[in-house]
């Protein structure tokens, strides 16, 4: 019987692992298990058994008619050609993504806690010491370009590394069935790492802003708020790493069975966001900088960043709506 689950799951390799094909696929599963079973209650022999299932269902093109997928055979028959992808080339693709998420979180992370240096030295108003808060301030400056290059060359790195496969722009490829048994169970074991990392995420994000909070109920110095600030700036940071880690890792489970955003629906919608956002965000950032050397106010302009994401999302979404009307 292992052999006849073997050939039908060939059969059915270069199909699209959509509802219709799985439905289509264990209805032919039932039928060849039942022709299997009434021969073997005849008395024949296993691999003659075996022989007259694959003979009598084993073309497809044969019993598509019957299982209502003749239709989406003729397409396919008219795709560009798949690559069978076997589970060795999935692993490689996996860890290369999740080298380079790393280094996107890192990038990420040290662009938000640039500023923090800069912010803690820039309130050294009241002191005496006017040359040091000044020369503080050059340091802090020294530091938040340092750590701005250095995300933008982790950037670029990890750009290389994604661009070593197109799996997340190119759909024409197909699992073979180790690689898609290895990637289902992968994808388990991330959704629910992925699930702690995000609550721990959120978790932080509350609680960076109670300090902060607190310490402007008590009216304290201006010192200690502008500290507060620095450690809610911090413990953001360390909650966007989480959430890059994890979701870049379910993102390469979600690429390779093509669900989630990376569905055929989902892929025309983004690409139409990142026509957008080429334009979107160089705007942004330019705003961000202009705004933050011209007010001195670090402390506060990064707010520009979270609104600029929910009016990136409503702008995608109004794009939709228009192409859906």
């Amino acid at each position: 019987m292992e052999t006849i689950k073997t050939y039908l799951e060939n059969m059915f390799l270069n199909l699209p692992k959509n509802r219709e094909v799985l439905h289509a696929k264990e209805e032919l599963l039932t039928m060849m298990e039942d022709k299997y079973q009434e021969l073997k209650d005849q008395g024949r022999t296993e691999n003659e058994a075996v022989g007259i299932v694959i003979s009598e269902f084993g073309n497809l093109n044969e019993v598509a008619d019957a299982l209502g997928i003749s239709q989406m055979m003729k397409e396919e028959s008219e795709q560009p050609p798949r690559r069978i992808l076997s589970a060795e080339a999935v692993k490689d693709f996996m860890e290369n993504r999740e080298r380079a998420s790393y280094k996107v979180a890192v990038g990420v992370l040290l662009a938000i806690w640039s500023p923090i240096l800069l912010i803690l030295l820039s309130s050294m108003e009241n002191t005496s010491l006017m040359g040091i808060r000044n020369g503080g301030i050059a340091i802090g400056l020294v530091v938040l370009f340092a750590m701005v290059a250095t995300a933008v060359a982790l950037f670029i790195m990890s750009g290389v590394d994604f661009g070593r496969y197109d799996l997340d722009r190119n759909e024409h490829f197909l699992l073979d069935p180790q690689a898609d048994a290895y990637v289902r169970a992968e994808d388990e074991r991330s959704r629910m790492a992925m699930t702690i990392r995000i609550a721990i995420g959120v978790v932080l994000c509350i609680i960076s802003v109670i300090p902060l909070i607190i310490l402007g109920v008590l009216e304290v110095s201006d010192n200690l708020l502008v500290m507060a600030v620095g450690l809610m700036i911090f413990m953001v940071g360390a909650a966007v790493f989480l959430f890059i880690t994890s979701v870049m890792r379910l993102s390469s489970t979600d690429i390779l069975l093509k669900k989630g955003e990376y569905s055929l629906e989902s892929r025309r919608k983004s690409r139409k966001a990142e026509s957008i956002g080429n334009v979107y965000w160089p705007i942004i950032v330019i705003l961000y900088l202009y705004w933050s050397f011209t007010s001195g106010n670090w402390g506060f302009t990064w707010i520009i960043w979270p609104l600029a994401g929910l009016l990136f999302a409503v702008i995608v979404g109004v794009a939709g709506a228009f192409d859906r009307k």
